[in-house]
């Protein structure tokens, strides 16, 4: 077992001070301390590792929520959008639409009861 110091301060005050630290004197921190340059070189890695896992898993339940079939791109896709219009958007223009919509607050979109087999209007 490793034996650990107590440190009197709050490790918020440790990276408060580690803040203030000049370009080399954080250098110099990671050549004392190698254990965090090999945590952040890991930590986007393992973040990266969890989003791809987390697309590919919502990847296989669209895929089997629509059988197996790939959408068209005359399909409605977002708003007006068809998938192919939207694919061939800028991806500034994506940002953009992404970031309106992510604004909208779901909670007060209004309901609308369906029939299970109905199909979009087109």
């Amino acid at each position: 077992m490793e034996a650990r110091l107590a440190l009197p301060v709050s490790i918020e005050q440790v990276a408060v001070v580690i803040k203030q630290m000049s370009r080399s004197d954080r250098e110099r921190l990671l050549d004392l301390v190698p254990d965090l340059r090999q945590m952040s070189l890991h930590a986007p890695r393992a973040q990266e590792d969890k989003e791809l896992a987390m697309v590919e898993r919502m990847h296989g339940e669209v895929s089997r929520a629509l059988g197996g079939q790939l959408l068209s791109l005359s399909e409605p896709f977002l708003g007006d959008l068809t998938l192919g219009q939207y694919l061939e958007l800028p991806e500034e223009e994506c940002g953009r639409l992404w970031d309106a919509w992510a604004e909208i607050d779901l909670e007060e979109l209004e309901e609308l009861d369906v029939h299970l087999a109905a199909v979009p209007a087109r």
